[in-house]
Protein backbone atom coordinates (compact mmCIF):
# COMPACT_ATOMS: atom_id res chain seq x y z
CA UNK A 1 0.00 0.00 0.00
CA UNK A 2 1.41 3.46 -1.21
CA UNK A 3 1.19 5.65 1.57
CA UNK A 4 1.62 9.79 1.77
CA UNK A 5 2.03 11.81 5.19
CA UNK A 6 1.71 15.54 4.77
CA UNK A 7 2.90 16.87 7.58
CA UNK A 8 4.11 20.73 8.00
CA UNK A 9 7.61 20.12 9.42
CA UNK A 10 9.36 17.05 9.35
CA UNK A 11 12.79 15.67 11.26
CA UNK A 12 14.77 14.13 13.91
CA UNK A 13 14.99 17.79 15.95
CA UNK A 14 11.48 18.61 15.51
CA UNK A 15 9.89 18.58 19.14
CA UNK A 16 6.04 18.84 18.31
CA UNK A 17 3.91 15.98 19.15
CA UNK A 18 2.23 15.79 15.87
CA UNK A 19 5.55 15.85 13.63
CA UNK A 20 7.15 13.50 16.09
CA UNK A 21 3.99 10.94 15.98
CA UNK A 22 4.41 11.34 11.87
CA UNK A 23 7.62 10.94 11.82
CA UNK A 24 7.78 7.27 14.06
CA UNK A 25 4.54 6.08 12.23
CA UNK A 26 6.76 6.60 8.96
CA UNK A 27 9.25 4.63 10.38
CA UNK A 28 7.87 1.99 11.98
CA UNK A 29 5.45 0.25 9.19
CA UNK A 30 6.49 -2.75 8.13
CA UNK A 31 8.42 -1.41 4.44
CA UNK A 32 6.80 -5.13 3.34
CA UNK A 33 3.71 -3.60 3.46
CA UNK A 34 3.53 0.37 3.23
CA UNK A 35 5.26 2.46 1.02
CA UNK A 36 5.68 5.49 2.58
CA UNK A 37 6.82 8.75 1.49
CA UNK A 38 6.43 12.30 3.42
CA UNK A 39 5.50 15.62 1.76
CA UNK A 40 6.71 18.27 3.90
CA UNK A 41 7.78 22.04 3.77
CA UNK A 42 11.36 23.22 4.39
CA UNK A 43 10.27 25.05 7.39
CA UNK A 44 11.86 23.99 11.44
CA UNK A 45 10.47 26.81 13.40
CA UNK A 46 6.64 26.50 14.61
CA UNK A 47 6.04 30.20 14.80
CA UNK A 48 8.44 31.92 11.79
CA UNK A 49 7.64 28.93 9.10
CA UNK A 50 10.84 30.37 7.58
CA UNK A 51 12.12 28.13 4.75
CA UNK A 52 15.80 26.20 6.37
CA UNK A 53 15.71 22.78 5.08
CA UNK A 54 16.89 22.41 1.51
CA UNK A 55 14.16 21.99 -1.43
CA UNK A 56 13.75 18.66 -2.85
CA UNK A 57 13.78 14.75 -1.67
CA UNK A 58 16.10 13.84 1.26
CA UNK A 59 16.37 10.51 3.29
CA UNK A 60 15.63 10.28 6.94
CA UNK A 61 16.05 7.06 8.85
CA UNK A 62 15.04 5.17 5.36
CA UNK A 63 11.97 7.32 5.07
CA UNK A 64 11.78 9.45 1.71
CA UNK A 65 11.33 12.67 2.48
CA UNK A 66 9.95 15.57 0.04
CA UNK A 67 10.52 19.26 0.89
CA UNK A 68 8.86 21.92 -0.77
CA UNK A 69 9.13 25.85 0.08
CA UNK A 70 6.79 27.64 2.02
CA UNK A 71 5.35 30.80 0.38
CA UNK A 72 6.35 34.08 2.95
CA UNK A 73 3.66 35.92 1.43
CA UNK A 74 0.88 34.19 3.34
CA UNK A 75 1.88 32.92 6.60
CA UNK A 76 3.38 34.91 9.71
CA UNK A 77 1.81 38.50 8.94
CA UNK A 78 0.50 40.95 11.05
CA UNK A 79 -3.17 39.72 10.17
CA UNK A 80 -2.48 35.78 10.99
CA UNK A 81 -1.34 37.26 13.99
CA UNK A 82 -4.13 39.89 15.00
CA UNK A 83 -6.66 37.08 14.43
CA UNK A 84 -4.49 34.51 16.91
CA UNK A 85 -4.23 37.02 19.94
CA UNK A 86 -8.37 37.84 19.32
CA UNK A 87 -8.76 34.14 19.48
CA UNK A 88 -6.40 33.72 22.60
CA UNK A 89 -8.12 36.78 24.34
CA UNK A 90 -11.51 34.83 23.77
CA UNK A 91 -13.32 36.48 21.48
CA UNK A 92 -14.92 34.68 18.44
CA UNK A 93 -14.24 35.23 14.78
CA UNK A 94 -16.56 35.17 12.23
CA UNK A 95 -16.77 32.70 9.64
CA UNK A 96 -14.62 35.32 6.83
CA UNK A 97 -12.20 36.41 9.73
CA UNK A 98 -11.87 32.17 10.48
CA UNK A 99 -10.91 31.97 6.59
CA UNK A 100 -9.21 34.55 6.84
CA UNK A 101 -6.84 33.27 9.15
CA UNK A 102 -6.27 29.72 7.31
CA UNK A 103 -5.24 31.92 4.58
CA UNK A 104 -2.41 33.51 6.44
CA UNK A 105 -1.51 30.42 7.89
CA UNK A 106 1.81 28.72 6.55
CA UNK A 107 1.04 27.67 2.67
CA UNK A 108 3.58 25.69 0.13
CA UNK A 109 2.08 26.22 -3.31
CA UNK A 110 4.43 24.22 -4.69
CA UNK A 111 3.61 21.47 -2.50
CA UNK A 112 0.16 21.55 -3.64
CA UNK A 113 0.66 21.55 -7.23
CA UNK A 114 2.47 17.85 -6.02
CA UNK A 115 -0.80 17.06 -4.62
CA UNK A 116 -2.50 18.23 -7.09
CA UNK A 117 -0.66 16.28 -9.73
CA UNK A 118 0.25 12.79 -7.80
CA UNK A 119 -1.91 12.41 -5.03
CA UNK A 120 -4.01 10.55 -6.91
CA UNK A 121 -0.78 8.18 -7.01
CA UNK A 122 -0.69 7.41 -3.32
CA UNK A 123 -3.73 4.66 -1.95
CA UNK A 124 -4.05 6.84 1.13
CA UNK A 125 -2.92 10.92 2.14
CA UNK A 126 -2.73 11.07 5.67
CA UNK A 127 -3.08 15.02 6.85
CA UNK A 128 -1.47 15.88 10.53
CA UNK A 129 -2.26 18.00 12.30
CA UNK A 130 -5.65 20.00 11.41
CA UNK A 131 -4.28 23.09 12.52
CA UNK A 132 -1.81 24.17 9.55
CA UNK A 133 -2.54 25.58 6.21
CA UNK A 134 -1.00 22.77 4.66
CA UNK A 135 -4.04 20.65 6.35
CA UNK A 136 -6.44 22.65 5.56
CA UNK A 137 -5.72 23.30 1.34
CA UNK A 138 -4.10 19.81 1.14
CA UNK A 139 -7.25 18.04 2.40
CA UNK A 140 -9.42 19.69 -0.84
CA UNK A 141 -7.38 18.25 -3.55
CA UNK A 142 -7.83 14.74 -3.17
CA UNK A 143 -10.28 14.07 -0.75
CA UNK A 144 -11.45 10.74 -1.59
CA UNK A 145 -8.20 9.35 -0.54
CA UNK A 146 -7.43 11.41 2.08
CA UNK A 147 -7.20 10.59 5.73
CA UNK A 148 -7.13 13.32 8.48
CA UNK A 149 -5.33 13.12 11.49
CA UNK A 150 -6.31 15.82 13.66
CA UNK A 151 -4.50 15.32 16.47
CA UNK A 152 -7.48 17.46 17.92
CA UNK A 153 -7.75 19.83 20.95
CA UNK A 154 -10.72 21.54 22.77
CA UNK A 155 -10.05 25.18 21.64
CA UNK A 156 -11.23 27.59 19.79
CA UNK A 157 -9.80 26.82 16.64
CA UNK A 158 -11.40 23.21 16.42
CA UNK A 159 -15.05 24.74 16.57
CA UNK A 160 -13.96 26.71 12.86
CA UNK A 161 -16.55 25.87 10.41
CA UNK A 162 -14.05 25.19 8.31
CA UNK A 163 -12.75 22.42 10.97
CA UNK A 164 -15.88 20.64 11.27
CA UNK A 165 -16.22 20.19 7.22
CA UNK A 166 -12.71 19.33 6.79
CA UNK A 167 -12.88 16.76 9.60
CA UNK A 168 -16.00 14.97 7.42
CA UNK A 169 -14.57 15.36 4.27
CA UNK A 170 -11.95 12.67 3.67
CA UNK A 171 -12.50 8.84 3.50
CA UNK A 172 -11.05 8.74 7.32
CA UNK A 173 -10.47 10.10 10.25
CA UNK A 174 -7.39 9.04 12.47
CA UNK A 175 -7.67 9.56 16.12
CA UNK A 176 -4.80 9.50 18.70
CA UNK A 177 -6.97 8.66 21.69
CA UNK A 178 -10.49 7.82 22.79
CA UNK A 179 -11.21 11.17 24.24
CA UNK A 180 -9.98 13.09 21.19
CA UNK A 181 -12.59 10.91 19.36
CA UNK A 182 -15.41 11.95 21.55
CA UNK A 183 -14.57 15.68 21.76
CA UNK A 184 -14.81 15.19 17.75
CA UNK A 185 -18.53 13.52 18.33
CA UNK A 186 -19.96 15.08 21.02
CA UNK A 187 -18.55 18.77 21.23
CA UNK A 188 -18.32 18.90 17.55
CA UNK A 189 -21.09 16.72 16.17
CA UNK A 190 -18.66 14.97 13.69
CA UNK A 191 -20.60 11.75 12.67
CA UNK A 192 -17.79 9.98 9.95
CA UNK A 193 -18.24 6.62 9.21
CA UNK A 194 -14.70 5.89 8.82
CA UNK A 195 -13.43 7.27 12.02
CA UNK A 196 -10.89 4.93 14.08
CA UNK A 197 -8.81 5.44 17.16
CA UNK A 198 -5.34 4.41 16.47
CA UNK A 199 -2.53 5.51 19.28
CA UNK A 200 0.66 5.92 18.88
CA UNK A 201 3.33 3.13 19.29
CA UNK A 202 6.61 3.04 21.83
CA UNK A 203 9.74 1.19 21.76
CA UNK A 204 11.33 0.74 24.81
CA UNK A 205 14.96 1.99 24.79
CA UNK A 206 17.29 1.23 27.98
CA UNK A 207 17.79 4.27 30.04
CA UNK A 208 20.54 5.25 32.79
CA UNK A 209 19.41 7.62 35.40
CA UNK A 210 23.17 7.71 37.13
CA UNK A 211 24.59 8.49 33.96
CA UNK A 212 22.47 11.77 33.66
CA UNK A 213 22.79 12.71 37.68
CA UNK A 214 26.40 12.41 37.07
CA UNK A 215 26.88 14.14 33.44
CA UNK A 216 24.73 16.95 35.07
CA UNK A 217 26.07 17.08 38.90
CA UNK A 218 22.22 16.63 39.96
CA UNK A 219 22.24 14.79 43.02
CA UNK A 220 19.03 15.65 44.61
CA UNK A 221 15.49 14.35 43.70
CA UNK A 222 13.65 16.17 40.97
CA UNK A 223 10.37 16.55 38.95
CA UNK A 224 10.45 16.93 34.82
CA UNK A 225 8.65 18.98 32.44
CA UNK A 226 9.09 17.82 29.40
CA UNK A 227 8.40 19.36 26.15
CA UNK A 228 7.66 22.28 24.31
CA UNK A 229 8.05 25.88 26.31
CA UNK A 230 4.86 26.77 24.54
CA UNK A 231 2.06 28.98 25.96
CA UNK A 232 -0.71 26.42 25.17
CA UNK A 233 1.43 23.73 26.86
CA UNK A 234 0.45 25.60 30.20
CA UNK A 235 3.92 25.85 31.32
CA UNK A 236 3.79 28.98 32.67
CA UNK A 237 1.18 27.82 35.39
CA UNK A 238 3.52 24.76 36.32
CA UNK A 239 6.45 27.20 36.67
CA UNK A 240 4.08 29.30 39.10
CA UNK A 241 2.99 26.32 41.11
CA UNK A 242 6.76 24.96 41.80
CA UNK A 243 7.81 28.47 42.88
CA UNK A 244 4.78 28.87 45.56
CA UNK A 245 5.80 25.34 46.35
CA UNK A 246 9.29 25.86 47.58
CA UNK A 247 8.24 29.15 49.08
CA UNK A 248 6.02 26.99 51.67
CA UNK A 249 8.35 23.69 51.11
CA UNK A 250 11.83 24.78 50.87
CA UNK A 251 13.55 20.85 50.75
CA UNK A 252 16.14 20.06 48.33
CA UNK A 253 13.42 19.19 45.86
CA UNK A 254 14.38 20.62 42.18
CA UNK A 255 12.21 21.43 38.48
CA UNK A 256 14.13 20.09 35.70
CA UNK A 257 12.77 21.86 32.50
CA UNK A 258 13.88 19.91 29.18
CA UNK A 259 12.79 21.66 26.07
CA UNK A 260 12.69 24.91 23.92
CA UNK A 261 10.45 27.65 23.36
CA UNK A 262 9.15 30.95 23.89
CA UNK A 263 7.97 30.91 27.81
CA UNK A 264 10.53 32.80 29.87
CA UNK A 265 12.00 30.47 32.50
CA UNK A 266 12.60 32.04 35.92
CA UNK A 267 15.69 32.68 37.42
CA UNK A 268 15.23 30.54 40.51
CA UNK A 269 18.05 28.67 42.48
CA UNK A 270 15.66 25.41 42.16
CA UNK A 271 14.68 25.36 38.34
CA UNK A 272 16.91 23.48 36.10
CA UNK A 273 16.65 24.19 32.20
CA UNK A 274 18.16 21.82 30.20
CA UNK A 275 16.73 22.40 26.47
CA UNK A 276 16.95 19.90 24.04
CA UNK A 277 18.22 16.62 24.54
CA UNK A 278 19.12 13.81 22.31
CA UNK A 279 17.20 10.31 22.41
CA UNK A 280 19.21 8.53 24.94
CA UNK A 281 20.58 11.26 27.53
CA UNK A 282 16.57 12.29 27.12
CA UNK A 283 15.52 8.88 28.18
CA UNK A 284 18.18 9.29 31.22
CA UNK A 285 16.72 12.11 32.09
CA UNK A 286 13.10 10.45 32.22
CA UNK A 287 14.25 7.41 34.44
CA UNK A 288 16.73 9.75 36.62
CA UNK A 289 13.11 11.80 37.21
CA UNK A 290 11.21 11.42 40.76
CA UNK A 291 8.38 12.30 38.96
CA UNK A 292 7.11 13.78 35.55
CA UNK A 293 4.45 16.81 35.40
CA UNK A 294 2.12 16.90 32.62
CA UNK A 295 0.47 20.77 33.08
CA UNK A 296 -0.55 20.78 29.51
CA UNK A 297 -4.35 21.13 28.90
CA UNK A 298 -4.31 20.55 25.37
CA UNK A 299 -3.33 16.75 24.33
CA UNK A 300 -4.31 14.48 21.80
CA UNK A 301 -2.24 11.78 22.81
CA UNK A 302 0.80 12.87 25.19
CA UNK A 303 3.90 11.31 24.65
CA UNK A 304 6.17 12.52 27.13
CA UNK A 305 3.58 10.50 30.02
CA UNK A 306 4.48 7.65 27.84
CA UNK A 307 8.01 8.44 27.87
CA UNK A 308 7.84 8.36 31.52
CA UNK A 309 5.99 5.28 31.83
CA UNK A 310 7.86 3.63 29.92
CA UNK A 311 10.87 3.87 32.13
CA UNK A 312 8.52 3.17 35.03
CA UNK A 313 8.16 6.77 36.37
CA UNK A 314 4.96 7.81 37.33
CA UNK A 315 3.33 11.49 36.24
CA UNK A 316 0.92 14.07 37.56
CA UNK A 317 -1.29 15.27 34.96
CA UNK A 318 -3.79 18.31 34.74
CA UNK A 319 -7.12 17.15 35.62
CA UNK A 320 -8.71 19.38 32.20
CA UNK A 321 -7.09 17.55 30.07
CA UNK A 322 -9.37 14.42 28.72
CA UNK A 323 -6.56 13.17 27.14
CA UNK A 324 -4.05 12.64 29.78
CA UNK A 325 -6.36 12.04 32.30
CA UNK A 326 -7.94 8.99 31.03
CA UNK A 327 -4.78 7.39 30.41
CA UNK A 328 -3.91 7.82 34.10
CA UNK A 329 -7.30 6.82 35.09
CA UNK A 330 -7.15 3.53 33.07
CA UNK A 331 -3.37 2.93 33.97
CA UNK A 332 -2.82 3.99 37.67
CA UNK A 333 0.29 5.56 36.81
CA UNK A 334 0.13 8.38 38.39
CA UNK A 335 -1.96 11.78 39.93
CA UNK A 336 -4.57 14.06 38.53
CA UNK A 337 -5.22 17.75 40.18
CA UNK A 338 -6.91 20.99 39.46
CA UNK A 339 -5.49 23.80 41.38
CA UNK A 340 -2.40 24.86 42.94
CA UNK A 341 -3.50 22.75 46.51
CA UNK A 342 -4.40 19.43 44.60
CA UNK A 343 -1.31 20.32 42.64
CA UNK A 344 0.85 20.13 46.04
CA UNK A 345 -1.17 17.64 47.61
CA UNK A 346 -0.13 15.12 44.91
CA UNK A 347 3.53 16.27 44.76
CA UNK A 348 3.71 15.51 48.41
CA UNK A 349 2.18 12.47 48.94
CA UNK A 350 4.10 11.36 45.89
CA UNK A 351 7.14 12.26 47.62
CA UNK A 352 6.44 10.73 50.77
CA UNK A 353 5.19 7.36 49.29
CA UNK A 354 8.33 5.65 47.72
CA UNK A 355 6.96 2.56 47.39
CA UNK A 356 3.31 3.08 46.00
CA UNK A 357 5.50 5.78 43.73
CA UNK A 358 7.29 2.95 42.38
CA UNK A 359 3.94 0.90 41.98
CA UNK A 360 1.99 3.53 39.70
CA UNK A 361 5.41 3.59 37.45
CA UNK A 362 5.29 -0.25 37.15
CA UNK A 363 1.71 -0.31 36.42
CA UNK A 364 2.18 2.78 33.71
CA UNK A 365 5.00 0.71 32.15
CA UNK A 366 2.60 -1.96 32.44
CA UNK A 367 0.14 -0.07 30.43
CA UNK A 368 2.17 1.12 27.58
CA UNK A 369 3.71 -1.92 26.71
CA UNK A 370 0.16 -3.17 26.08
CA UNK A 371 -1.95 -0.56 24.54
CA UNK A 372 0.73 0.86 22.95
CA UNK A 373 3.48 -1.69 21.64
CA UNK A 374 4.48 -1.42 17.94
CA UNK A 375 2.90 -4.42 17.09
CA UNK A 376 -0.46 -3.67 18.49
CA UNK A 377 -0.83 -0.22 17.08
CA UNK A 378 0.08 -1.58 13.44
CA UNK A 379 -2.40 -4.04 13.90
CA UNK A 380 -5.32 -1.19 14.81
CA UNK A 381 -3.85 1.06 12.11
CA UNK A 382 -3.78 -1.96 9.78
CA UNK A 383 -7.60 -2.64 10.19
CA UNK A 384 -8.40 0.85 9.78
CA UNK A 385 -7.03 0.97 6.47
CA UNK A 386 -8.92 -1.23 5.26
CA UNK A 387 -12.19 0.59 6.77
CA UNK A 388 -10.38 3.93 4.73
CA UNK A 389 -10.26 2.28 1.75
CA UNK A 390 -13.51 0.96 1.65
CA UNK A 391 -14.59 4.68 2.30
CA UNK A 392 -12.32 6.22 -0.33
CA UNK A 393 -13.66 3.40 -3.00
CA UNK A 394 -17.21 4.79 -2.12
CA UNK A 395 -16.41 8.44 -2.72
CA UNK A 396 -15.03 7.51 -5.58
CA UNK A 397 -18.27 5.75 -7.01
CA UNK A 398 -19.93 8.51 -9.76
Amino acid sequence: MKLAFVVPRYGEEILGGAEFITRQFAEHLPQSEFEVTVLTTCARDLGKHVNVYPVGMTCINDVQVWRFPVDPRFCNTPRFHELTTKILQGFSLTVDEEYEWIDHNIHSPALYAYIAQHGRDYDLLFFVPYLFGTTFYGMTLCPERSVLWPCLHDEAFAYFLQTRLMLESGCGIMFNSEPEKVLAQEKLGIRHPAACVVGGGMVGHPADPARFRAQSGLSEPFILYAGRLDPFKNVAELLTFFVEYKRRCPESLKLVVMGEGGVPIPNHPDIIPIGFQDEQRKLDVFAAATVLVQPSLMESFSFVIMESWSVGVPVIVHGDCAVTRYHVSRSNGGLYYNGFEEFAGALDWLLTHPLERAQMGILGCTYVQREYNWETVIDRFREATILWQNESKTLRTP
